[in-house]
């Protein structure tokens, strides 16, 4: 897979099976947060009248399941690109992604070249 040799697939590999514990756990968090802890957030400013803090809360732990699934997105798409043999492989230009980059950013998608390209064309630049 683009050059990478066992040894740093397996490194990968293990990492992201790690990311992905971490996401899970992180999304489950979320969750509960969502569910238990703010209704007695809620409950508790019910009676304060301090509903900036409450929404504050709220919205901070929306933004944490947000981001946690994103995290679950993005490493079930590179465990489809180690299943599919195109792990490493830059999906825009097709070279092969660094070591380096793929070990700072397991779900790496891009060669650095493109993936800046991508972030200057995005929206709200």
């Amino acid at each position: 897979m683009a050059g990478l040799s066992a040894s740093q697939l397996s490194f990968l590999r293990k990492r992201l099976t790690e990311l992905k514990a971490v996401a899970v756990a992180a999304l489950r968090r979320s969750q509960g947060e969502l569910k238990g802890e703010d209704a007695e957030l809620l409950a508790d400013l019910h009676r304060t009248g301090d509903w900036a803090v409450a929404e504050a809360e709220f919205e901070r732990d929306v933004a944490g399941a947000e981001n946690a699934r994103r995290a679950i997105g993005d490493i079930l798409e590179a465990e489809k690109r180690f299943a599919s043999g195109t792990y490493g492989e830059c999906a825009a230009c097709g070279t092969a992604i660094a070591f380096e980059r793929l070990s700072a950013q397991p779900t790496a998608s891009r060669c650095v070249p493109c993936q800046q390209t991508a972030e200057w064309r995005a929206p709200g630049r």
